[in-house]
């Protein structure tokens, strides 16, 4: 069954510590978001605080930086269960995989709604434990899913691609089902969860989604 990991998009310590506690009831895996000035207006907290913060769910960490490799090293030091980079920030996709293969972390790439898939080095992201594909614009909460990020999914299922693919961006109630059917297999999900009246009812509603399938 597809897993629900809620995403952590924050700019201060004590929203970070309080979504962490929020979820640690609730989920197993949790996605933190991480983006410089060149991917979100408001930067979010950065690396070192964001992965440092403890928690006894397992992370993932989605980098929206300049240059993730360099950050890679850190991750491993905080026992992050996967780091994914933007491919656009980027210069070798290749040297990313290198680099997080020697340290023995797992690793994914990332690729914004307007890349076309032609931009992934196809010989590294076959190897990737993770491809997350936007269905919004990288970089803010509470955007509306786009097909166009659901349709890169439906060309990497019948091109073979038989990795982990995640969906990252409008994932709520109303898409959840249309994700699933995509051939998704990870579920990141933010504001339907944190802007929440109640958060576990919003959990078991999601999950009974696709449980329903």
């Amino acid at each position: 069954m597809p897993v629900i990991a809620p995403t952590i998009f924050v700019f201060d310590h004590l929203t970070l510590e309080e979504r962490l506690e929020c979820y640690e009831g609730l989920a197993e895996r949790v996605q933190l978001d991480i983006a410089d000035s060149n991917f979100s207006a408001q930067p979010t907290l950065g690396v070192d605080v964001m992965v440092a913060q403890p928690t006894i769910l397992k992370r993932d960490v989605h980098l929206m930086i300049a240059e993730p490799v360099e950050w890679l090293e850190k991750c491993r030091e905080e026992a992050i269960d996967l780091v994914i980079g933007q491919i656009e920030s980027m210069s070798s996709q290749a040297e990313f995989k290198k680099t997080a293969q020697g340290l023995g972390i797992k690793w994914g790439l990332a690729v914004d709604l307007e890349t076309p898939l032609t931009d992934l080095d196809w010989q590294v992201a076959k190897e990737a434990d993770q491809l997350l594909v936007m269905t919004v614009r990288a970089g803010k909460e509470g955007q509306k899913l786009d097909q166009k990020g659901l349709d890169k999914v439906k060309a990497l299922r019948q091109k073979g691609y038989n990795r982990e693919i995640c969906v990252d961006g409008g994932v709520n109630e109303a898409t959840i089902i249309r994700c699933v059917k995509a051939g998704v297999d990870v579920l990141a999900v933010g504001s339907s969860l944190s802007l929440a009246e109640d958060v576990v009812t919003a959990w078991e509603n999601l999950q009974t989604k696709i449980k329903g399938l």
